[in-house]
């Protein structure tokens, strides 16, 4: 068994380090619509339809998540068109900011910030179809303007609002010091293939997926590599289906500059140069 795309990988929640855990559980469970799946005093769970999305850590760290390398976003992958369209009337008439929206040829997505300053997508895949699919693999993506307008009509009025349950993470998007270094280090552990890389920036996948990580040296060389319970990325998990398929990829990642913890028998973590966690599980 593979996962959807023939892909040998599957992402799940994102761990973040938060400076007020009360006022972040707020915004991802009444503005972002996630259900609170736990929560106890240092910590909580969201997600959607019992699945775990994101994971919010209480931090005693004060600086800013764009002061470090980390995330660049995370990015939520609505079931249809019309999921995004319900998640984006709901942000817009309750007027809060967005950093942008883009048709990138394969999705749709909008873009906006958590209360400190994570970075989030939310986005629906378009059909295969339409996906600019090269001969040797590559996915080709673009950024072009969003149908906005259209978007918001198609939207409903959910009240309460929930996000769609069939929600899951898409593809998570790293801060890195060498983008080059980064996508080679990540191809060879985790067993990715490049589809689509531009000077400074490189957005990879197992299977015919456009992108299930994407790396970028957008923030400069001067970031702080990262620490344990520094604000922002704490670790990003990613599945796989089977035991046999996480020896794979834990002798793949061995011989790099990194740290390897076995966090149980069926996880272990690994540590990229620039301080970034990586956790790789079994899946249920």
């Amino acid at each position: 068994m593979v996962y959807e795309y023939n892909s040998k990988i599957h992402l799940a929640e994102v761990a973040l380090n938060v400076k007020d855990l009360e006022s972040q559980i707020a915004f991802y469970h009444q503005l972002l619509g996630l259900e609170i799946l736990s929560q106890s005093e240092g910590e909580a769970v969201l997600g959607a339809g019992d699945k775990a999305l994101v994971k919010l850590i209480k931090t005693d760290d004060t600086r800013n998540p764009k002061q470090t390398y980390g995330l660049y976003h995370m990015a939520l992958l609505l079931p249809s068109q019309e999921d995004l369209a319900n998640v984006f009337k709901h942000l817009l008439d309750l007027k809060i900011p967005l950093v942008g929206g883009a048709d990138h040829g394969y999705s749709e997505a909008i873009y906006l910030e958590d209360l400190e300053g994570n970075g989030i997508e939310l986005y629906r895949d378009k059909p295969v179809t339409v996906w600019d699919i090269r001969e040797d693999g590559r996915i080709i993506g673009v950024t072009e303007e969003l149908y906005a307008q259209d978007i918001y009509q198609l939207g409903k009025e959910i009240e309460p609002f929930a996000i769609a349950s069939g929600t899951r993470m898409g593809h998570v998007h790293l801060s890195v010091k060498n983008s080059r270094e980064a996508s080679t280090f990540y191809q060879e552990s985790l067993g990715l293939e490049d589809k689509f890389t531009i000077p400074h920036a490189s957005w990879i996948a197992s299977g015919t997926y456009h992108h299930h990580l994407a790396v970028n040296e957008w923030g400069g060389k001067n970031l702080v590599r990262r620490k344990h319970g520094m604000v922002g990325l704490a670790y990003y998990v990613v599945e796989v289906e089977n035991k046999e398929e996480l020896l794979k990829v834990f002798a793949q990642s061995q011989g790099n500059e990194v740290i390897i913890q076995w966090l149980s028998s069926a996880e272990f973590s690994i540590t990229d140069s620039d301080g970034i966690v990586t956790r790789v599980r079994v899946g249920n």
